[in-house]
């Protein structure tokens, strides 16, 4: 399986997810640091070796042992390439590349298997030669509150790969906690979720 649209620009679907190892796993990736800005992962037989660049620059190296319960083997079970975006608060932000929404469905439920949590961030369609990108949510079941909350998200850049924005300033800059705008991501993330499942095949 090829990531992005592929050599004949076939239609794919890129899926970004929220995923939180299991506690008491000591997956590298979070093992060496709660935030990082960048990830690489080099598992290879019944290693892992993991280098995470911190936001301030500083490369750790962490290592751990390969097993089935692993988040990459996890991917790797469906066929696909997981490209570790960040870290933030111990949460990894992945990106892979799936056929359909039923893939999209699968791949969810197998990292539930291995994971703490898993939250569908974004789906976009990507297709033609230049694997263009069209974002497939559609914000009308939210409430104003959630599609203002999401909305600021989106246009402050919170959901970049290269953001430079945190969650408390958001929340600053709606007046409400941490906690709530959080929760309001969540909820506004749940009920996307059930739309895109929901919908018809691309």
């Amino acid at each position: 399986m090829s990531d992005a649209a592929g050599a004949d620009g076939d239609r794919r679907l890129r899926v970004d997810l929220d995923v939180d190892p299991a506690e008491g796993r000591g997956c590298p990736i979070v093992s060496e640091a709660d935030e990082a800005a960048e990830v690489a992962v080099n598992a290879v037989g019944d290693e892992c070796v993991v280098d995470v660049t911190t936001p301030g620059g500083e490369v750790r190296r962490g290592t751990g042992e390969v097993d089935a319960d692993c988040l990459c083997h996890a991917f790797a079970r469906l066929g696909c390439a997981p490209h570790f975006r960040r870290v933030e608060d111990g949460t990894i932000l992945v990106t892979a590349y799936v056929d359909d929404r039923g893939a999209v469905r699968e791949l969810v439920e197998e990292l539930r298997g291995v994971a703490d949590r898993v939250r569908l961030v974004r789906l976009a369609v990507v297709e033609g030669p230049d694997a263009t990108e069209q974002v497939t949510f559609d914000l009308s079941a939210l409430t104003p509150k959630q599609r203002r909350g999401l909305e600021l998200a989106v246009v402050r850049g919170y959901f970049d790969d290269d953001r430079d924005v945190r969650l408390s300033e958001l929340a600053d800059e709606l007046e409400i906690s941490k906690s709530a705008l959080s929760q309001r991501l969540r909820t506004a993330q749940a009920k996307l979720v059930t739309d895109v499942f929901d919908g018809a095949e691309p």
